[in-house]
């Protein structure tokens, strides 16, 4: 089973929208009805209102949608529909009353008249970066370094997430552990609360016998909270594995999934909670693999943390040899950003 071709698309704009940097720092452009012109950045668009930011004024302007007749940006931005068609990238103006998206996967859209734009970087995102130390007690006991981060971006029907992380160690002077994992996620909501997903994880692990495992799957989930001092989530659903292995038979299967995240202020400014986990549930040997991260982060200084962090991975089923889990504990600091 392979992800729709709809939601591979969206993956790919969110991926080139993070990584591919304007090619000039020029200014956007907002061609008012009466003539007049501002030059500054687009903060957002949304709910018949545009937010501004210029040079010359220290703080932002709030203009009436209806009194904008264009608007130029010079960098990559969301731009949302409505009919729920989402395109990302710069914005041309055709003519006065329309725009043009230029995308890099698509080129350049058709001129859409304002009116049609529910929308333009309309999102609230979050980030965070980490960097730390960790001990290893399972297949390896270790010492080592510990990189991770992730990205979220959300507008009122859309959510993508990107995540990474990679941990290295090595005993007198030989590697010890060496696995990475990235992921790919959009969420589609149908109400504030409920949403649809497709999502793909891609794993490497030298030292649990695994070349690469890529699982992809559809389901459902469940946004009980949404907000800054507190996101609370369910999933569940169905999802297809690849997994090439270094020595053995490599596998393919079915699985179903499940997943929960909370992320909650407990001391505002001072305390955060976390905690993520993933499973999936093989139906042709009745195994269960289960990654889940959980800690917390104390702010040391302005979006900087201190971070304490417990991994735990499972395996009801490990190659010979191996253990079921492995146990990281991770010291170490944290980047945090987000725009709400």
């Amino acid at each position: 089973m392979s992800l729709p071709a709809f939601n591979k698309r969206i993956f790919w704009y969110v991926l080139l929208w993070l990584l591919l940097p304007a090619l000039s720092a020029e200014a956007d452009e907002v061609r008012m009805k009466n003539g007049d012109r501002l030059t500054g950045e687009i903060v957002r668009m949304e709910k018949e209102l545009l937010v501004f930011r210029t040079s010359y004024a220290e703080e932002k302007l709030s203009i009436a949608w209806k009194e904008v007749g264009c608007i130029v940006s010079d960098r990559n931005l969301p731009v949302e529909f409505k009919g729920n068609e989402f395109l990302i990238g710069r914005i041309n103006c055709p003519e006065t009353g329309k725009i043009q998206v230029e995308s890099v996967v698509l080129g350049k859209s058709q001129p859409v008249p304002l009116v049609q734009l529910l929308a333009v970087n309309p999102s609230t995102y979050s980030g965070v970066f980490n960097l730390g130390g960790s001990f290893n007690n399972g297949n390896t006991d270790t010492r080592g370094v510990n990189i991770a981060t992730q990205f979220q971006v959300r507008t009122h029907k859309h959510r993508f997430t990107v995540g990474a992380k990679y941990n290295y160690a090595e005993a007198n002077g030989a590697a010890t552990a060496r696995n990475s994992s990235g992921s790919l996620k959009y969420d589609f909501f149908t109400t504030e609360k409920i949403y649809s997903y497709a999502q793909s994880l891609t794993e490497q692990d030298t030292f649990a016998n695994l070349n690469l495992r890529n699982t992809e799957g559809l389901g459902l989930g469940y946004q009980f909270f949404d907000s800054r001092p507190l996101s609370l989530f369910v999933e569940a659903g169905i999802s297809y594995f690849n997994e090439d292995v270094k020595t053995g038979e490599d596998k393919r299967d079915a699985a179903g999934r499940w997943s929960a995240g909370l992320d909650w202020e407990a001391v505002p400014k001072r305390l955060k909670l976390f905690h993520r986990q993933e499973g999936y549930y093989s139906f042709s040997v009745g195994s269960v693999v289960l990654r889940a991260e959980q800690g917390f982060r104390m702010p040391l200084r302005d979006s900087i943390a201190a971070n304490f962090e417990v991994d735990y991975r499972f395996n009801s089923s490990p190659e010979a040899g191996k253990k079921t889990s492995d146990l990281s504990l991770i010291l170490g600091l944290t980047y945090e950003y987000a725009y709400w």
